[in-house]
């Protein structure tokens, strides 16, 4: 003799694997979704990269008084970029470098990192 709901088995089962099925798909739809914002943020953050290269390298023929000033732009805009970079690299680990590069600007000078930052930024946009 059957069980009792055995009969409904395989459309339980069916039901279990579409909606298994779904959930997948929209996991994937969300993260391409995520991955999208995430380089788009990086995008913005290596703008501003970028503005404080240029900064820096125009710093280096100025001078001394022009070329704190342009020291200090390019420092603010690198700082300005972090929390972009932060949020990218939480969405996407691709970008978890950037931040890290872009976090030690508080502790290493400017100069040190800059190399770093344009390899980093390298391709984006």
């Amino acid at each position: 003799m059957p069980r009792s709901g055995s009969a409904n088995r395989p459309a339980r089962t069916r039901l279990v694997l579409g909606c298994s099925v779904l959930a997948l798909l929209a996991g994937s739809l969300l993260t391409g979704c995520s991955s999208q914002d995430a380089r788009s943020l990086a995008n913005q953050a290596c703008s501003h990269v970028e503005r404080g290269l240029a900064a820096e390298h125009k710093a280096a023929s100025a001078g001394s008084i022009r070329a704190r000033l342009l020291r200090a732009e390019a420092l603010d805009q690198i700082r300005t970029a972090l929390p972009l970079a932060a949020v990218a690299a939480g969405q996407d680990t691709t970008w978890q470098a950037l931040e890290a590069t872009l976090s030690e600007s508080n502790r290493v000078p400017l100069r040190y990192l800059l190399p770093a930052l344009s390899a980093q930024c390298a391709g984006t946009g």
